[in-house]
């Protein structure tokens, strides 16, 4: 049923996209412009269908396919018809008013609408190279907030990262950048915020690349991690799974992560005597915590075998309970999932709907960084956002 539903509204989105293109194509060609305005709609609608496609074929080469090249289809397609949509819309009503539907004629002025179709390809190809360099170029965003937050005597460097979606789009070349960019900077701890694949750990291909990369950070006290909402197996369409029941771990994902020498936190705890008996807190997804397990613990469920006087440190996918934080020891948490919209306007959508979408921010007492991740979901762009690790200093 659920499938019914988001194909119905694909189906909807897909049929405008074409009206929009076929308008735009009657006015910027009103004469013998027939053939190459089918040709135009049919082109899009097959590129509109890979994704569809990608969701329905079983998991497989045939279905990575798909995906892989229904992104980046969708990344060209956002900054054509976007634009193109918010051109059109006001001009609905006005015509409205006017009376002028009928009579109107815009394939007076083919000139108008032949530059306007040059400019929304133009802008599309221009935004998605852009973005795409951007999704490679891996940056370094600092933070400082002072020792005392976790009761460090010393100062501590912690290099956050989350999001590396290995997938359909990605490549072990990135996680080797990331890699050199953590080494680069002697971090004491290095913590990973989850999603550390999209939803298929099949469709990681050269695990071995991937696993060489990973298996080269550096850290004086080890890397911690915790698993995302995506790193489990269910079928996508549009971004959003339409599979029933609890979402289940791939054991090749496990066997993967526990290759890397990490430590993984599944609701669980570890203290590190070493830092002033600093404890790791690492909670499950909300949404997807594995395993069949349908509810993961709350944070006081969490931390109650924990020395209530011991320094917390909180690691989970998703920025959540923040205004909890405080009340229940936590000194600082670090968290991922926003991508910080990623894509513009994403960016500031997610700045508007979420409590914290990036960034270090102070809760009652406790300090929440949230990074905009490494990888990309979707579209292998980064459009008003960066590709990032974040280094929080403790000073």
């Amino acid at each position: 049923m659920k499938l019914a539903v988001m194909l119905l509204i694909y189906t909807a989105v897909m049929l405008l996209a074409l009206l929009l293109l076929d308008g735009l194509m009657r006015r910027a060609f009103p004469r013998k412009g027939k053939r190459i305005r089918i040709a135009a709609c049919i082109v899009c609608a097959v590129l509109l269908l890979f994704s569809p496609a990608g969701a329905l074929v079983s998991d497989g080469p045939l279905c990575w396919f798909f995906q892989r090249w229904g992104n980046v289809f969708t990344g060209f397609m956002l900054y054509f018809f976007g634009p193109l949509l918010l051109i059109r819309l006001p001009a609905v009503p006005v015509r409205l008013a006017a009376h002028r539907l009928r009579s109107r004629k815009d394939g007076e002025r083919p000139g108008l609408s032949r530059g306007l179709l040059v400019c929304l390809l133009l802008l599309t190809v221009i935004v998605n190279i852009f973005g795409m360099h951007a999704a490679q170029d891996v940056r370094v965003t600092r933070y400082e907030i002072p020792k005392e937050t976790l009761s460090q005597d010393e100062p501590l460097r912690i290099v956050l990262v989350a999001d590396l979606h290995i997938g359909v789009n990605s490549s072990p070349s990135l996680m080797r950048k990331m890699t050199e960019r953590i080494n680069g900077q002697d971090a004491d701890l290095v913590v990973v915020a989850g999603d550390l694949i999209t939803s298929s750990f099949g469709a990681v291909r050269n695990t071995d690349a991937y696993a060489d990369a990973l298996r080269g950070i550096r850290s004086k006290y080890g890397v911690y991690a915790v698993y995302g909402n995506h790193d489990v197996d269910e079928p996508l369409l549009g971004g959003f799974t339409f599979a029933g029941g609890r979402a289940v771990r791939n054991p090749g994902l496990v066997r993967f992560v526990s290759g890397l020498g990490w430590h993984m936190l599944e609701d669980e705890t570890v203290r590190l005597p070493e830092l002033s008996g600093l404890v790791i807190a690492g909670r499950r997804d909300k949404s997807r915590p594995g395993d069949g397990i349908d509810k993961r613990k709350d944070l006081a469920e969490l931390l109650g075998g924990t020395d209530p006087s011991a320094p917390v440190l909180l690691l989970q996918h998703e920025p959540e309970d923040l205004d909890l934080l405080g009340g229940c020891g936590v000194g600082l948490s670090l968290s991922g999932h926003t991508h910080d919209g990623q894509i513009f306007p994403g960016n500031l959508i997610t700045r508007m709907l979420s409590p914290q979408s990036y960034g270090l921010r102070q809760w009652n007492g406790a300090y929440a960084a949230v990074t905009s991740g490494v990888g990309y979901y979707g579209p292998p762009i980064r459009v008003g956002t960066i590709s990032e690790i974040a280094v929080i200093d403790l000073v």
